[in-house]
């Protein structure tokens, strides 16, 4: 079975929220059901910066929903889009 990369496009909840540390707790938190490849702190506008994560998933049904979900449940967590899906 292949592997997908999913690209994760992740708004905090409030713009003084660390990014940085939020980005950790989101890694813990998925740590156990796929892979981290990268990730970007991209600035938005007026202070809002967003969080870009590759994800590497297996290539199953809901496999990449799951994980949404499970970033979605990281407190600290406003929105969460995917941004591109590719298999591996």
């Amino acid at each position: 079975m292949a592997d997908v990369g999913v690209i994760f496009k992740i708004l905090p909840v409030d713009i003084s929220l660390d990014v940085n540390k939020l980005s950790k707790d989101i890694e813990n938190r998925i740590k156990d059901e796929c892979r981290v490849k990268g990730v970007q702190i991209i600035p938005i506008a007026f202070g809002l910066q967003a969080i870009k994560m590759l994800i590497v998933v297996p290539d199953a049904e809901n496999a990449s929903e799951k994980i949404e979900n499970m970033i979605r449940e990281v407190n600290g967590v406003g929105e969460v889009d995917v941004e591109e899906v590719s298999l591996l």
